[in-house]
């Protein structure tokens, strides 16, 4: 472990290497705690308009996209969530209360202290996703949104779907434990293991569909 501006952060549990070759082959499941986590609320079209200027595009309801090394989760309310590194997060957090100071109406929220954020990734990480119903009914991906609402188990979560190999839930970090537990439960048959930070990195770096992000 190390100690960060977030707290201390498992880099890993004994061999990155292994935990790599278990998301290659399997699955793992990670605290990525560490990353700052924005709020943004207000009138509709005032949080698309500054998603907008911050990012250089929109981002729909349910959509996420991947900009200025950040992801911009879009929620069906109009509001907008953030993910990234504490150091970018730093810098946008900065930017965004200088637009909100401007911009009647607008509120920017630092959810960093409040979420937590656990990724499911690896090979088999649809499965997991798929036996904790993060797919609905039918268990297909098509059949959900990028960012979508679902349990974690008993814990109510906002799932970011990455890719099939790449996902995270932001709940509460009140709840994180239980929704920590409820997938492992769900990972037992495929597999999956605890994994740190750097088997997290390492692994984005392989799944070239998306970018290599965090999460």
């Amino acid at each position: 472990m190390v100690d960060g501006e977030a707290g201390a952060v498992v880099v890993n549990y004994g061999s990155a290497a292994g935990e790599l070759a278990a998301c290659v082959t399997a699955a793992g499941v990670a605290d990525c705690s560490w990353l700052t986590k924005l709020e943004l609320s207000g009138r509709r079209d005032l949080v698309a308009e500054v998603v907008r200027r911050v990012s250089g595009s929109g981002v729909a309801p349910g959509g996420v996209l991947h900009a200025v090394s950040a992801w911009w989760c879009g929620l069906d309310d109009g509001r907008a969530i953030v993910l990234c590194e504490r150091a970018i997060g730093d810098r946008l957090r900065a930017l965004l209360n200088a637009l909100a100071a401007r911009e009647r109406g607008l509120r920017v929220a630092d959810r960093t202290s409040e979420w937590s954020v656990i990724a499911v990734v690896g090979r088999c990480a649809a499965e997991v996703l798929a036996r904790l119903g993060v797919y609905g009914p039918a268990g297909d991906p098509r059949s959900v949104t990028p960012f979508t609402a679902a349990n974690a188990g008993p814990v109510p979560a906002l799932w970011l779907l990455a890719s099939d190999h790449r996902a995270a839930a932001v709940v509460p970090c009140s709840r994180a434990g239980e929704a920590w537990l409820a997938i492992e439960e769900a990972g037992r048959a495929a597999g999956i293991c605890c994994v740190g930070r750097d088997a997290v990195a390492r692994y984005a770096l392989l799944d070239r569909r998306t970018p290599a992000a965090p999460v």
